[in-house]
C-alpha cells in the first residue's frame, strides 16, 4: 500500500473510522468535508489534517484518494486525481483492502448492525482479545467509532451502494432483513440476493449467522459448506427475556442468566447475534453474557442525552418503521408515563414508500410530533411531505401532528411527558441536544 491517503467526505461515520484505521496502519492521512460534524475532534486528535473546503490541490501529492458514496464521481478532486494518475477508491474498496487481510468478523442487516458490531467488539475486548473495531456510531468508551487493536477485526458491513459485497469475512452475521435501499437494488428480490451473496463471501470453513426467521438468506452459504448459526426464539442462540429493571433487562441463554444494560427486545436480538459471532472467535456464551453486562451502548441508540423539565430526553437513530416500533417497545419497558416522539422523516423517496407504516408505528406513542422531511442527498418529490406520515398515524388512531424546529419546544412543554424520544437519521439529534442545553 502507498503511505498517504486523502479522504473526501472524511467526517461521515463510515469515512472517519476508515481514516482512523489508515492512520493506525501508519498512513499519512488528510481529508476534507464541508460539514465536519462531531467526528472532527477524533480525527484531529489522531493527527489527521481536515479541511472544510474542497480543492483539487488536496490530492496533488497523495498516494491514493478515497471517496464516500455521497460524493459524485465528477467531483473536482476525483477528476484531478485521475488526471494525475492517483489511484481513486470508493469507500467500499478501501474498507475491503484494509479488512480482508485480517481475521474478519462482519455484521450486516437492515437494523441493529451498529449495536451488534459494537457489542461483538465489546465482548472481544472484555475477554482479552484486543479487537480492531470499526462501527457506524460512537462508543463512548472508545472515544468514537473506531477501536484500534489486533488482526481480529469486527466491522459494520453496510448494504448501501453494495458496499458489503466486497468483504471476505471469516464469520458473517445478518441481524435483520427489511426492504431498504431499493435505489441501489431495484427490487426486493435483488436486495435479498445481495444479502445471500454477502454470506456466501465468507471464507471456506467460515460461519454465517442469521435470524431463524430469515434462515433462507443462508441457504447458498450452507450449500457451499459454511457453518450456519440461527438466532431468535426458534434459533440455536436465543436470549429469553425475563424482567426489566428500568434500563437493565434480565434474560436467560443456555441456562445462563445475563443482564443487558439496554431496554428492548430488539437489543436482545442484537445480543444474540453478537454472542454467536464472538463464539466463532472462541468466546464462551457465559463469558459473552458477562461482558455484555458492562456494555456502554452506542450513541443515538435510545441514548439518554438529558432532561427537559421533568422529562427524560432520548436520541435514537430510528428512521425505518420497524426501528420506530422497536424503539417504542424498548421505551415502554422502562416507562409507565407519557411517551412523546419527535420524528424527522428521512429522504423523500423513503417517505413516499414508508409513510403509511411509519405513521402506524408512531401511533404507538402517546403523542408524536413530525418535523419536515430531511432531504439529505435528494430533491423534493411533488406531493411527498411529512403530512402523509401524520395522516397515516391519525388513521391508525394515533395522536400526531406536524411541527417545526422553531415550535417543537413550546409544544413539548405543553405535553408533560415522562420520556421524549427524538427519532431520525438526519439533523434531529442536533436539535435534541440544543433543546436540552437550552433547558438547563
Amino acid at each position: 500500500m502507498t503511505s498517504s491517503v486523502h479522504l473526501i467526505g472524511i467526517c461521515g461515520s463510515g469515512m472517519s473510522s476508515l481514516a482512523l484505521w489508515y492512520r493506525y496502519r501508519g498512513f499519512e492521512v488528510s481529508g476534507c468535508d464541508r460539514s465536519p460534524g462531531s467526528n472532527l475532534l477524533q480525527l484531529l486528535d489522531a493527527g489527521i489534517a481536515v479541511s472544510d473546503k474542497h480543492d483539487p490541490l488536496h490530492v496533488e501529492k497523495v498516494g491514493r484518494v478515497v471517496f464516500s458514496a455521497a460524493i459524485p464521481v465528477d467531483h473536482p478532486e476525483i477528476v484531478f486525481a485521475r488526471e494525475k494518475g492517483v489511484p481513486v477508491l470508493r469507500r467500499s474498496e478501501a474498507l475491503a483492502e484494509l479488512a480482508n487481510d485480517s481475521h474478519l468478523l462482519a455484521v450486516a442487516g437492515a437494523h441493529g448492525k451498529t449495536t451488534t458490531t459494537a457489542m461483538t467488539g465489546w465482548i472481544l475486548q472484555e475477554t482479552g482479545h484486543d479487537p480492531t473495531v470499526m462501527v457506524g456510531g460512537t462508543v463512548s468508551a472508545w472515544g468514537g467509532n473506531f477501536r484500534p487493536g489486533s488482526s481480529l477485526t469486527v466491522v459494520e458491513a453496510d448494504e448501501y451502494d453494495r458496499a458489503f459485497l466486497r468483504l471476505k469475512p471469516v464469520s458473517a452475521a445478518v441481524t435483520s432483513f427489511a426492504i431498504e435501499h431499493l435505489e441501489c437494488y431495484g427490487t426486493p428480490e435483488a436486495l435479498s440476493v445481495a444479502f445471500g451473496v454477502f454470506l456466501e463471501m465468507t471464507r471456506p470453513g467460515g460461519t454465517v449467522i442469521v435470524p431463524f426467521i430469515n434462515r433462507d438468506l443462508a441457504k447458498w452459504a450452507e450449500r457451499i459448506e459454511r457453518n450456519v448459526i440461527t438466532t431468535g426464539p426458534e434459533g440455536s442462540v436465543f436470549c429469553r427475556p425475563l424482567e426489566t429493571d428500568k434500563w437493565r433487562q434480565k434474560y436467560m441463554i443456555d441456562g445462563i442468566q445475563g443482564y443487558l444494560p439496554l431496554p428492548g427486545n430488539h437489543n436482545l436480538r442484537n445480543a444474540e447475534a453478537a454472542i454467536a459471532l464472538a463464539s466463532t472467535a472462541g468466546v464462551s456464551t457465559e463469558d459473552s453474557a458477562g461482558a455484555l453486562e458492562s456494555f456502554p451502548g452506542v450513541s443515538r441508540r435510545l441514548e439518554r442525552i438529558g432532561n427537559t423539565g421533568s422529562a427524560v430526553v432520548l436520541s435514537d437513530y430510528a428512521h425505518h418503521p420497524d426501528e420506530i416500533e422497536a424503539a417504542l417497545q424498548g421505551v415502554s419497558q422502562v416507562s409507565q408515563g407519557k411517551i412523546v416522539v419527535v420524528f424527522e422523516p428521512h429522504l423523500y423517496s423513503r417517505t413516499a414508500v414508508q409513510y403509511e407504516a411509519a405513521g402506524i408505528a408512531l401511533s404507538r406513542a402517546d403523542m408524536a410530533l413530525v418535523l419536515p422531511i430531511y432531504p439529505a442527498r435528494e430533491k423534493p418529490i411533488p406531493g411527498i411531505t411529512s403530512q402523509l406520515v401524520v395522516d397515516a398515524s391519525v388513521r391508525a388512531g394515533g395522536n400526531c401532528e406536524l411541527c417545526t424546529p422553531v415550535n417543537v419546544m413550546k409544544l413539548l412543554l405543553e405535553m408533560e411527558a415522562e420520556i421524549i424520544v427524538f427519532m431520525g437519521a438526519g439533523s434531529i439529534d442536533s436539535l435534541a441536544r440544543e433543546l436540552v442545553e437550552d433547558a438547563e
